[in-house]
């Protein structure tokens, strides 16, 4: 190790420096002697500012002033409670003693919910400070006492703040449709610990893939075959398409929109829908394949109503999933809806047989 400099010790033992340093960055303390480490003034002026930035790097000891005060000022009410009220996690450093003062665990944990974690046994049993907690950080629920993790209001207020919290209630909870709901809204993976009997609850379903669309490999089989949930979960996560019914990977529409999304969900459609040119070309992005097809959709002049609307359906499905040629497709479908010629012949310079050309954009 180096021997430091004059100007270096001078610094780290120089009381008016360290003082101006921590008002500016509390942090500046992890370079204080282990005297001014024990400066009642120095710490109270480091805990108080601590995590303000004057671009100097302190790397993960950011907003842990209190860490670096000596043992006996880590025992300082006064100074202690400074600490928490600036950043609630410091309740770790402090000592055992006021770790289950219930003025200071509460500010703790009114400030970072986590603090919990730190306070003593009998404060986690304290449902003031256990609420406190959950509404600030849900996932602390798991510090609870088991008689609060049994509480039905602070387990809802825990999952509505981070659904995953459903992990840490018991099970009569777990099977509160309430509850559940309100976790899967938060995080749609929350559906993992729920029964099976929600598993397979339509709403509670529907709301964990609007959520997270992968949520969807938690759900029992009925609700990965119903149409809705897999095409809501498709939208939000292409490849939850992997979790859909046989029947539902078949299905253009919820295929095309799972591409959309992720390109690698195509490896999840069914065979049918893997060789679809269309399909294929949405994966792939080839935007100049979708700009032909507008073309030669435009190009197509069907006499018979129904007809006509169908190639304008698919003129519109290429608008949908190609926004950037919005303006072609309606271009083309001004061309379809109005023929120019009464015989219904084409006029366009550019024929092609229609017939193959169906063929072709129905990868048949």
């Amino acid at each position: 190790m180096r021997p430091l400099l004059r100007s270096q010790v001078e610094k780290y033992n120089n009381r008016s420096l360290m003082l101006a340093a921590v008002q500016k960055n509390g942090m500046a303390l992890w370079d204080a002697s282990k005297e001014l480490k024990a400066d009642r003034e120095i710490v109270l002026a480091a805990v108080q500012n601590d995590g303000q930035n004057d671009g100097q790097n302190y790397g993960q000891n950011y907003g842990a002033a209190l860490k670096y005060a000596s043992e006996e000022l880590q025992a300082d009410r006064e100074i202690v409670l400074a600490a928490v009220q600036n950043h609630g996690i410091v309740l770790r450093h402090a000592s055992e003693e006021l770790q289950a003062d219930r003025e200071i665990v509460l500010a703790a944990v009114q400030n970072h919910g986590t603090a919990l974690g730190f306070a003593s046994e009998e404060l986690q049993a304290d449902r003031e400070i256990v609420l406190a907690a959950v509404q600030n950080h849900g996932i602390v629920l798991r510090f609870a006492s088991e008689e609060l993790k049994a509480d039905r209001e602070i387990v809802l207020a825990a999952v509505q703040n981070y659904g995953d919290a459903l992990e840490f209630a018991p099970d009569e909870l777990k099977a509160d449709r309430e509850i559940v709901l309100g976790a899967v809204q938060r995080h749609g993976y929350a559906l993992r610990f729920a029964p099976d009997e929600l598993k397979a609850d339509r709403e509670i379903v529907l709301g964990a893939v609007q959520r997270h669309g992968y949520a969807l490999r938690f759900a029992s089989e009925e609700p990965k075959a119903d149409r809705e949930i897999v095409l809501a979960a498709v939208q939000n996560h292409g490849s939850a398409l992997d979790y859909a019914s046989e029947e539902l990977k078949a299905d253009r529409e919820i295929v095309l929109d799972a591409v959309q999304n992720n390109r690698y969900a195509l490896r999840h459609a069914s065979e049918e829908l893997k060789d679809d040119p269309f399909v294929k070309a949405l994966a792939s992005r080839d935007v100049e394949f979708a700009r032909e097809c507008l073309k030669n959709l435009g190009c197509l002049r069907p006499t018979i109503p129904s007809e006509r609307e169908e190639l304008v359906d698919k003129i519109v499905e290429i608008a949908k999933y190609f926004p950037e040629l919005e303006e072609k497709a309606q271009e083309a479908s001004a061309q379809v809806e109005n023929p120019c010629n009464d015989d219904g012949t084409y006029s366009c310079a550019h024929k092609r047989d229609c017939n193959e050309f169906e063929k072709d954009f129905n990868g048949e």
